[in-house]
């Protein structure tokens, strides 16, 4: 799965660390469209399929966040790309339950989250 560039995750971060990190219990596709009123605006909201103008895999956790993985247009290739995702995903998802984080792990990532000097305030 290494070979996959998931273009809404920080440079550097893993997908199997991210998944792990986070307890992601499940993930989500939502359609969206842009809703920006300038060309450096990047606002957008979530829409019906047939209004779309691209779509994006989101990682659910247990605490009910959705953290974005990959965006992708609404073309066939990327369709291929959301199925290659979704399969990452999903693989990530069993391998993190099967040795899942104990709470000091899951509290040393948030830390260590909380200091990082690229986190945006």
């Amino acid at each position: 799965m290494s070979d996959l560039s998931l273009n809404c995750l920080p440079e550097g971060e893993t997908l199997d660390d991210l998944i792990r990190r986070n307890c992601a219990i499940g993930f989500d596709l939502r359609f969206c469209r842009s809703v920006a009123v300038s060309e450096h605006d990047r606002d957008t909201e979530t829409c019906d399929p047939a209004d779309a103008e691209f779509a994006t895999l989101y990682a659910l956790t247990d605490l009910g966040e959705a953290i974005a993985i990959h965006d992708v247009d609404l073309t066939s290739a990327g369709a291929d790309e959301v199925s290659a995702v979704a399969r990452a995903l999903f693989v990530a998802i069993v391998n993190a339950r099967r040795d899942p984080p104990d709470a000091a792990q899951r509290h040393e990532a948030e830390q260590a989250a909380l200091t990082d000097p690229d986190r945006i305030l």
